[in-house]
């Protein structure tokens, strides 16, 4: 019998798409609790669906099971008060509101004043950036502290889980590796579970304990970082060279 925290996000037999358009076939694996996880694969593959269905944007038949509770059927906002905060491809910031009206709209499922307002600080030790620019329109920023207003808009919710879509999508290097490091400072200290669909497969892996290869909507390959890091063919299809 696996141990409760090892099965703190399960998803069997996931079929999910949009009207008549089928994505995922069957998809099945299990995230435990503060680790983060790696999922992989070529446009097209079903990925940001797979985020989509576990956010209760897009509806799916099979299980989603967040610490023991069924996920499948309800809807996003209620997804989001069990503790799930999705940070989409195209970050979703608001752009003509502020930074910290930004900020604040991640706390939407929260009533705990006092303790929103520490929060805020958390999310300005994490970007001292955004700190410096409280009452600017988010649309004027850059793309990388655009990017840091959305993860920090997730995190005022307290999530448990953190579902990331292509976090470095339109962000130069080095802001993504620091984008990167932060995400795994979160996990590391606060233990919040990630998610996370990348493009740049060397930084996922880098982060992540497991990580999961999806083509055509289904799961082809399943293991370790480490081990999928050194798989010849993951190597070549997604991390451009031979091992």
């Amino acid at each position: 019998m696996k141990d409760k925290d090892e099965e703190f996000l399960v998803v069997r037999d996931l079929y999910a798409g949009y009207g008549d358009a089928k994505v995922l076939h069957g998809v099945s694996l299990t995230v435990a609790r503060g680790e983060v996880c790696a999922i992989l694969g070529p446009n097209g593959a079903g990925k940001t669906t797979l985020l989509r269905a576990l956010c209760g944007m897009v509806k799916g038949r099979g299980v989603i099971r967040l610490d023991g509770a069924d996920l499948v059927g309800r809807s996003p906002d209620t997804v989001a008060r069990l503790g799930v905060a999705h940070v989409p491809e195209g970050r979703g910031t608001f752009m003509p509101l502020t930074v910290e009206e930004n900020l604040r709209l991640g706390a939407f499922t929260r009533r705990d004043r006092k303790a929103v307002e520490e929060d805020l600080e958390r999310v300005y030790g994490y970007f001292p950036v955004l700190k410096q620019r409280l009452k600017q329109a988010a649309g004027s920023l850059s793309g990388g502290e655009q990017q840091m207003v959305a993860l920090g808009r997730a995190l005022m919710l307290r999530p448990r889980v953190l579902l990331l879509d292509e976090p470095s999508l339109g962000l130069a290097p080095l802001v993504t590796r620091e984008l990167f490091g932060i995400v795994q400072a979160i996990n590391e200290q606060e233990r919040t579970t990630v998610v996370v669909v990348e493009q740049n497969a060397h930084l996922a892996l880098g982060i992540a304990r497991h990580a999961h290869v999806l083509e055509t909507g289904r799961i082809v390959l399943s293991g370790t970082a480490a081990d999928i890091r050194a798989d010849e063919q993951v190597a070549q299809s997604y991390l451009g060279y031979r091992v």
